[in-house]
């Protein structure tokens, strides 16, 4: 049997959907097949009905290996994964004589969390949530929410909150998720074998194609914590939207809120003299945010640069010491520390950041109304991280309708 043409399968799959064949998209088909065959990059600015998925999809679903599609957004994705993809596979089975099988990846707090569904959140003392399920028939909003996630979780197949409809709220979610940092892991947890994001993870790692967003295509290249399954082809569609996605995944952030849930969070799991330190230290920082003017810090002023030491310190030594429970009350233990020490990690690594400091990052305070006043850290550039994280070892493809700016790529 000799190997259909890209053409013959290109006309396959536009047949398939009822669209007409295009030249722009036969180039581009050709330019991607060209570009996964000798590993090289592309870019490919595709206008408004070219047919750019297709125009990807079939010269990857001929290529036989695993490549990963990101596109910026849930509409996207659910395009290909619902109606490209599906049509696709199903016009190049008898051409191709198999059928890739393809899935969607999404972070972990996409996804429905048993373990946070039948044991509660672990309770901050502040927040004074109720057991969300007791009351038989919740009057609020948030109850009625929970009770809803509680009955869908019993029918769902995959967990993924936009396949719930109509959504909740995003409280009612948080209440029903977790974050990776915050996860137990399969191997400890309760619920670790029928774990939807466990699932989702095997389904794609399975799959020839996978479908994923920037947002968790970024924090696989860039926090050294692979999450995709390992891939030598990537296609960025909506690539117009890359630099902001990953440039947001890539800034810290410190509020008094967030450095005083990492306290409360803590203190009942290390001893009196850790637990005293970072509130201190929180205490300082809290005081200082309440004059922080919104603004660039072209330097970092010394009171700042003095709590930011406290807390990064006192936070490291909550760290060490989170091994030995102090309060033997605390129930479902295990989530309770692993929670603080997202938490607390989280306040680490952005003072860390800060008071290192870096000629590539930027500095500055922001006030919100009702949040109050925050200290964030990013690049100014994410180039550097995209070359050496996403660029260096595999064929990059990207496209969108509009990529080049005053009439080029550079």
């Amino acid at each position: 049997m000799t190997k259909p043409s890209l053409p013959e399968l290109l006309h396959a799959a536009v047949t398939a959907v009822g669209g007409t064949e295009r030249p722009g998209q036969v180039t581009m088909a050709q330019a991607v097949a060209d570009a996964i065959d000798d590993g090289s990059h592309l870019l490919v600015q595709a206008g408004t009905g070219t047919g750019k998925s297709l125009g990807y999809l079939v010269p990857a679903l001929a290529h036989g290996e695993r490549v990963v599609v990101a596109t910026a957004t849930l509409a996207l994705q659910r395009q290909l994964v619902e109606r490209d993809l599906p049509r696709t596979v199903d016009a190049l089975h008898p051409l191709l004589r198999r059928r890739p099988e393809f899935a969607m990846l999404k972070g972990r707090s996409n996804y429905l969390c048993l373990h946070r569904l039948h044991e509660g959140m672990p309770q901050d003392e502040e927040e004074g949530l109720f057991d969300q399920f007791e009351a038989a028939a919740p009057t609020s909003k948030l109850g009625q929410d929970l009770l809803r996630l509680r009955d869908w979780a019993d029918e769902t197949e995959s967990g993924d909150r936009d396949d719930l409809a109509p959504g909740v709220s995003d409280r009612a979610w948080a209440q029903v998720s977790v974050s990776s940092r915050e996860c137990l892991g399969a191997s400890k947890c309760a619920y670790g074998a029928e774990c939807f994001a466990e699932m989702a993870r095997e389904h794609a790692k399975l799959a020839e194609v996978v479908v994923t967003n920037h947002a968790l295509l970024a924090i696989d290249a860039i926090e050294g914590a692979p999450v995709l399954p390992q891939h030598e082809v990537l296609i960025v569609d909506e690539a117009h939207e890359l630099v902001s996605r990953v440039t947001g995944v890539a800034t810290g952030e410190l509020t008094p809120g967030q450095v005083n849930r990492a306290v409360r969070r803590a203190a009942k799991l290390v001893n009196e003299k850790a637990a005293d330190q970072l509130q201190t230290a929180a205490e300082g920082f809290e005081r200082l945010m309440e004059l922080a003017l919104p603004g660039r810090l072209e330097e970092i002023p010394e009171d700042l640069g003095y709590v930011l030491l406290a807390l990064r310190d006192a936070s490291r030594n909550v760290i060490s010491a989170l091994g030995a429970t102090r309060d033997r009350s605390v129930q479902d233990e295990d989530a309770v520390r692993k929670q603080a020490l997202a938490s607390v990690e989280n306040v680490h690594d952005v003072a860390e950041r800060i008071t290192n400091g870096s000629e590539w990052d930027v500095v500055w305070y922001e006030r919100h109304d009702r949040f109050g006043a925050s200290l964030r850290v990013a690049p100014m550039s994410v180039s550097g991280l995209l070359r050496e994280k996403l660029f260096a070892d595999r064929s990059v493809v990207l496209t969108s309708a509009t990529l080049k700016l005053g009439g080029d790529f550079n």
